[in-house]
């Protein structure tokens, strides 16, 4: 065993320490291995330490803040987390570009390997520490090959001397990615949803971990890398169901409750929850990001209404026929949010849906409404930067919690509904329409507070057919939780999608042919709560319009596909070695 020192206390509470050269590492003083390492738990808890860097941080939603499903004023994009990559104002030295450039968890993943290896531990501690770290190291390599494509590859516990690396092809860093996730399985125990502790990796974390990598990778490069095919991710995702369903996973019946803070402890949430980043109110320290799901509203004014959904996420959510909203009959412009996906109001809120907080205290929400005690109405003037500009507020992760107690939600990495989706995807790319896509896809929909049709070879015979619909289920099924930035950029959807200008609540109605006729200036809004049927006419602010202009997406250029290394690494290669990705020259 090499001996090294380095400040193990240190590693433990962050995990991060940075240094001189691009590679970061960790003093070489203080406390050596052979010191340390000596017992069962001493390893368990280096493992343990490894967790913050491969759970991803609460800001993680904010990745969808900067797509085409938010609509939003260029003042608050540019005053939230990852707002340069709606605007095109990412480089090489802003803060988003160093965001997955950490080559810390690298080293201490291999510290840990390293040491373990011929330790005198149990079978059972060997196996789970080399199972998280190899976790560590497989998602370190996916989130950079995600970001960078092309990053330099660590095999060891680097000294300054040979730390000045050259970045690999993107093929070998996702073969990098792949084989520890592969070792990784093998290692970690399966364990039932029951038994599990919260928030603690197991087989099942690693299986749908390997799906994702597999699929993005598979879709983002057209199955040009080797190992990385649709029939590959569609096994991947499959082996997960299997181990999921064996450990007693599934979907919870309440979809609205697994994103609430107070109820995700519950048994029907962790049915679903895969991996969670937990906070818990009695020991976390409060946390501000999930105050960005929720209305200003008249009371409390504790949350920032930032996640103001755009028209065309709105648009997504079909009748509840299993039509969209410019072929259902079920569609009525005048009452454009009645009979649609439960989702819809679950999530969202729209003109005349009614919310509370946990404990009750209902009111009916409405964007529309001018008066001057509604913090929520689109155009208020009490705080320009948190008005909702768009007419619709994401209250996905709004904890439904009293002024003051906002920030303690659980943040869901991944869960089985996705896993369906993750599958259903695949398979339909590898092979096309078959059983098992319909059966997956209708599963989600069936949830019971979903309850949406089941889709059929009838209702979607083609592969094309079923590809938008599959798509179409994440964003209504996913929206808020992270994954709509990663899926424009795996799709190679960004143009399309990205580069355009962004406005507020447009109401169409449509022709037979599915083509627009005309904006809605006005639309009747829920007016009482305890009767439906009271309503009256509000009007849309320039709705006949299209809506008001509110910002400009940028993404003409194909180097927004990859992020630029870091201009902070190269600086510290000393030698040179590390070079700009060619898109970023």
């Amino acid at each position: 065993m090499k001996k090294r020192n380095y400040i193990l206390l240190a590693f433990i509470a962050s995990c991060s320490v940075a240094c001189d050269n691009f590679l970061e590492k960790i003093p070489e003083n203080s406390v050596t291995d052979q010191i340390f390492f000596k017992t069962d738990n001493d390893f368990k808890l280096f493992a343990d330490g490894l967790y913050d860097s491969f759970t991803p941080a609460l800001n993680t939603v904010y990745f969808d803040f900067c797509t085409d499903f938010v609509s939003q004023k260029s003042a608050k994009i540019g005053n939230r987390s990852f707002g340069d990559l709606r605007i095109g104002t990412l480089t090489p030295n802003t803060s988003t570009a160093s965001y997955y450039w950490d080559y810390a968890p690298i080293r201490n993943a291999y510290i840990l390997l390293e040491n373990i290896e011929s330790a005198n531990v149990s079978e059972e501690t060997r196996k789970v520490c080399m199972g998280t770290a190899q976790y560590s190291l497989a998602y370190r390599y996916f989130m950079m090959l995600r970001a960078y494509e092309n990053v330099p590859i660590v095999r060891e516990v680097l000294t300054v001397e040979n730390s000045d690396i050259a970045s690999s092809p993107k093929e070998d860093v996702f073969k990098e990615a792949l084989t520890q996730i592969n070792q990784s399985i093998e290692n970690l125990p399966s364990i039932t949803c029951t038994n599990r502790e919260r928030g603690r990796l197991s087989k099942l974390v690693a299986l749908t971990l390997k799906a994702d990598l597999l699929l993005y990778t598979a879709s983002r490069y057209k199955e040009a890398l080797p190992e990385a095919t649709y029939q590959a991710a569609a096994d991947a995702a499959k082996a997960a169901i299997d181990e999921a369903n064996a450990m007693g996973y599934g979907l919870a019946d309440d979809y609205q409750k697994l994103f609430i803070a107070a109820y995700q402890a519950s048994a029907d949430a962790q049915k679903e929850i895969i991996f969670e980043r937990v906070k818990l109110k009695d020991i976390a320290t409060h946390l501000d990001y999930m105050r960005g799901f929720g209305p200003r509203e008249t009371k409390s004014n504790d949350c920032w209404a930032d996640f103001t959904s755009s028209q065309a996420l709105i648009d997504k959510y079909e009748c509840t026929d299993g039509l969209p909203i410019w072929k259902s009959p079920l569609y009525d412009p005048l009452h454009p949010f009645k009979n649609r996906d439960p989702r819809l109001e679950l999530t969202t809120l729209y003109p005349g849906n009614i919310c509370s907080y946990i404990d009750g205290d209902p009111w009916i929400s409405n964007t529309l409404d001018p008066s001057e005690s509604n913090y929520d109405y689109m155009l208020s003037t009490y705080n320009v930067l948190d008005q909702p500009p768009s007419g619709y507020i994401n209250i996905k992760y709004w904890e439904r919690l009293r002024p003051g107690e906002q920030g303690y939600a659980s943040y869901i990495v991944y869960r089985y509904g996705e896993l369906l989706l993750m599958y259903a995807e695949a398979l339909n790319e590898a092979q096309g329409p078959c059983s098992e896509v319909y059966n997956a896809l209708s599963k989600l929909r069936a949830r019971p507070s979903v309850n949406m049709p089941a889709i059929t070879p009838t209702t979607h015979s083609s592969q094309a057919e079923l590809r938008e619909l599959i798509r179409n289920e994440r964003a209504v099924e996913l929206f808020g939780e992270g994954k709509r930035y990663w899926d424009i950029r795996r799709w190679g959807i960004g143009e399309e999608v990205m580069n355009r200008k962004f406005y507020s609540m447009h109401i169409a109605k449509y022709k037979s042919d599915g083509s627009v006729e005309k904006y809605m200036d006005k639309i009747y809004v829920r007016t009482d709560l305890n009767d439906p049927s009271k309503e009256e006419l509000f009007e849309i602010p320039d709705g006949e319009k299209g809506g008001l202009f509110l910002s400009e997406g940028i993404f003409n250029d194909p180097k927004y596909y990859v992020w630029p290394v870091p201009q902070s690494a190269l600086d510290k290669s000393f030698s040179g070695a590390l070079r700009q990705h060619e898109l970023w020259k």
